[in-house]
């Protein structure tokens, strides 16, 4: 084991890596093992948090912890908390100075990968996230995308978070309690707590994407965001948007508003594909009416005019 484990006794570790799990039973071995294969000098904790899994999941990370008793802590829920829930609950118990993000269905392929970014964290206090790039991978280790997100590395603010949820959560490290500012809304909007959780480190600093990739994204079936399909992501996409505005300060609620006008232009491509045109031009409608009348001018009205000319009603025919 690379990984430095807490001495019996010793203070909190510089970082907590927070993994969720749900079912993951077929995942869950692979995710520790990338972790347990990081190179550090200083102390980790791995704080494993199941929401009351029905299959082996339990069975394993109580194993893992077995073999390694000073590093993995395990919580084992006696009734489902939900994902959103779950989250919280995981990262609340997390001691380290540091939280590194980790969904039992993803894993690690840089062995630095912690060490790099506690020391970018460490190092520059006006910090207040940081991620990389990953791979996209299917079950069956197709690779869907060698490079994700299609963005520059560098420094980003607020501007481009409300803008962009670019940082794929099993890069992002943040520093401990920022999670502790989340509304109580975010609960309610399932597969979005890495964008609030960026929101909320952006509110507090900067956020940076390392010229990197030492992460694969797994596209899971039966997850309880992607599987849900597109039509399912953008009304969650827009309901975090109306959201988000509420925690901005005022300057920045203008390009909440955009953002969400952005979202209505996805949900209504979306179900034009599917043939519903009513519901499609419905949600163009809202796209123009979202934002201020300038704000996205062109693809809004591109959107617009693509919804009134989609044959009515196709799918219902």
């Amino acid at each position: 084991m690379s990984s430095r484990a807490l001495p019996a006794g010793s203070s909190a570790p510089l970082v907590s890596v927070s993994i969720t799990a749900f079912n993951s039973e077929k995942w869950l071995s692979r995710a520790l093992d990338s972790v347990l294969l990081q190179r550090t000098d200083f102390p980790i904790e791995i704080v494993i948090g199941d929401d009351c899994s029905a299959d082996g999941t339990i069975a394993i990370a109580r194993s893992y912890r077995e073999r390694n008793p000073t590093l993995i802590r395990v919580l084992e829920r006696s009734e489902n908390l939900g994902m959103q829930r779950n989250f919280y609950d995981t990262f609340e118990q997390c001691r380290g100075k540091y939280i590194a993000w980790l969904d039992a269905d993803d894993y690690w392929t840089g062995p630095e990968k912690l060490a790099i970014q506690a020391q970018l964290m460490e190092s520059d206090p006006s910090i207040s996230a940081c991620g990389h790039f990953v791979r996209w991978v299917t079950p069956d280790g197709e690779v869907r995308r060698e490079r994700s997100p299609s963005k520059s590395p560098g420094r980003y603010g607020l501007e481009e978070i409300i803008r962009h949820n670019f940082l794929p959560s099993p890069s992002i490290v943040f520093r401990n309690g920022i999670h502790r500012e989340l509304p109580k809304w975010f609960v309610d909007i399932t597969g979005l707590v890495d964008w609030a959780v960026l929101v909320l480190a952006a509110l507090a600093g900067d956020v940076v994407l390392i010229d990197r990739v030492m992460a694969d994204y797994m596209l899971t079936p039966g997850s309880a965001y992607m599987s849900k399909g597109p039509e399912y992501q953008e009304r969650m996409d827009v309901r975090f948007c109306e959201q988000m505005e509420n925690i901005l300060p005022s300057e920045f609620r203008r390009l909440a508003r955009a953002a969400k006008g952005k979202r209505y232009e996805g949900l209504a491509f979306v179900l034009r594909q599917q043939g519903d045109s009513t519901a499609s031009r419905e949600a163009a409608l809202k796209a123009f009416r979202s934002p201020f009348l300038r704000d996205n001018f062109t693809s809004k009205t591109k959107a617009l005019l693509a919804a009134w000319l989609s044959e009515p009603d196709s799918k219902l025919r």
